[in-house]
């Protein structure tokens, strides 16, 4: 994180440190809003990306100026007014909207604002070209959430929503290891590539410990299921792992699964369904399917 920031305190002095209180500042916002407790969730993940960016250039042969750049406002947008998602703009938008301006004002050569905003929204719109930062920044963002870091971020989000451990496997535990598993195709660069497979297996290695000992303890047991989902937007067809109870916690008896695939603004998003044939127990999970380069 000290190489980002003695990089852009080099070229455009403070402008690390307006781009932190930002995000802090838009996090806290949409904390007090939502009545949730306070948190730097957003700030802790961007820095994380920006240093893994750093890096990633740096393994690519590129400067890492503007790749780092872009991570730092990669997800500026995602609490605009107060709200997660409000509208039906990508947040990348309302950070492109976001860093023009600040990029303006600390007197950044207009052509570098132009190759920052176009990486921003090359992000989510696939009829623009992805390529230098965005193709860097794109692998940044996955890579930190595989590894170590990302199991650390699958908790931290978990508590921060109020969950706890079980509820947090069958919210989200699917979304982690089909992302670990089709992360080496999702990404754009050599480098990407060679560590989504160290990183992802990773991922894949601990989780598989985890449910091992819940079941090994007699505390819960899970079971993987794979489901080939079709998707219209950024997705293909693809192999997806659902985690789910092997019997209904409340009465024993068995689950049914259904899901549905429908294209958001930004993505597929997959809906499960896991409900009792007997009684009635029913949970619903959602992620947005990951996108294979």
């Amino acid at each position: 994180m000290n190489d980002v920031r003695n990089l852009l305190e080099k070229r455009h002095p403070g402008l690390y440190a307006r781009i932190a209180q930002t995000l802090v500042e838009a996090e806290a916002r949409y904390n007090r809003e939502s009545k949730q407790a306070p948190s730097e969730f957003l700030l802790e993940h961007t820095l994380r990306t920006a240093a893994i960016a750093h890096t990633l250039s740096a393994m690519e042969g590129v400067d890492p100026f503007l790749p780092s750049l872009v991570a730092l406002y990669h997800d500026a947008g995602k609490f605009h007014d107060g709200e997660y998602h409000k509208d039906d703009i990508p947040e990348e938008e309302h950070a492109a909207i976001l860093a023009g301006a600040m990029l303006a004002e600390f007197g950044m050569a207009r052509g570098e604002i132009e190759t920052v905003l176009g990486a921003l929204r090359a992000l989510y719109d696939d009829r623009l070209p992805c390529d230098g930062s965005c193709r860097i920044v794109q692998d940044a963002d996955r890579l930190e959430k595989l590894g170590p870091m990302g199991v650390g971020a699958f908790f931290t989000k978990a508590t921060l929503r109020g969950r706890g451990l079980e509820d947090a496997i069958v919210q989200s535990l699917s979304r982690e290891l089909t992302y670990a598993a089709t992360a080496p195709r999702s990404m754009l660069t050599d480098s990407g590539r060679t560590l989504a497979r160290e990183q992802g297996a990773k991922t894949t290695a601990f989780f598989d410990d985890l449910l091992r000992d819940l079941e090994r303890w007699g505390i819960a047991a899970y079971e993987r299921r794979a489901l080939v989902v079709e998707g219209d937007f950024r997705s293909h067809k693809m192999e997806v792992t659902i985690v789910m109870p092997r019997a209904c916690p409340d009465c024993g008896e068995a689950i049914d699964l259904s899901h549905a695939c429908e294209r958001g603004v930004k993505c597929d998003k997959l809906t499960v369904r896991f409900a009792c044939s007997a009684c009635s127990y029913a949970r619903e999970t959602y992620f947005c399917l990951p996108v294979v380069a």
